[in-house]
């Protein structure tokens, strides 16, 4: 709430310093202006440097292990994946570099994904889902094609595609349902262990 309110404040004294700096009309307007700095959010890509994307501290969640990993997140930056609306988006650096970031969507994305890359590994998260999945099958298939079982309420997907692992993750039960989907170098977890055990 209180990074909300300061976001709004700064906005709001940005504007007024703009409005009485100069009588000339802009040709870009604040709603212009504001979309190209959400897009920035749709096009970070994984393994670049954080110099490139520029994150600001007002998304800044905090810094650990002598400041080697960060963490940015971004609530309701604005952009879609596969058509779902992108809820929040966490970025993790280790020093400086962008090595994983997980977008928490509105709704499953799981076909989507399968038809964009393929063969994909499936991982059970409880009994119940795993269960289901021996029994009824992973992906059912009917005349308007293939596409993963509806009844799966609790299972992580994983692709490999060139440098980086894409995971999707769906987590259902009778209250929620949360969809993230994940994109980190293969060095992740090796560069992420790499810098807790380094103390100064």
């Amino acid at each position: 709430m209180l990074r909300i309110a300061f976001i709004l404040l700064i906005f709001g004294v940005g504007c007024v310093e703009q409005q009485s700096s100069s009588d000339l009309v802009s040709l870009e307007s604040p709603e212009l202006m504001e979309q190209e700095s959400i897009n920035v959010w749709g096009k970070v890509e994984i393994n670049a440097e954080k110099a490139e994307i520029t994150p600001t501290d007002e998304n800044l969640f905090g810094k650990f292990y002598n400041d080697r990993i960060e963490f940015h997140i971004i609530d309701e930056p604005g952009i879609q994946i596969h058509s779902a609306e992108v809820k929040r988006v966490t970025l993790y650096y280790i020093d400086s570099v962008l090595c994983k970031k997980k977008y928490e969507l509105d709704r499953s994305i799981s076909d989507e994904l399968a038809k964009t890359y393929g063969k994909l590994s499936y991982k059970s998260l409880n009994h119940t889902t795993d269960s289901l999945a021996r029994h009824m099958g992973i992906v059912l298939r009917s005349e308007n094609g293939n596409r993963l079982n509806p009844y799966l309420k609790k299972y992580q997907l994983k692709w490999k595609v060139d440098e980086k692992v894409i995971y999707f993750r769906h987590l259902e039960d009778s209250s929620t349902t949360s969809n993230f989907y994940i994109e980190e170098l293969k060095e992740y977890r090796r560069l992420f262990n790499s810098a807790q055990k380094v103390r100064i």
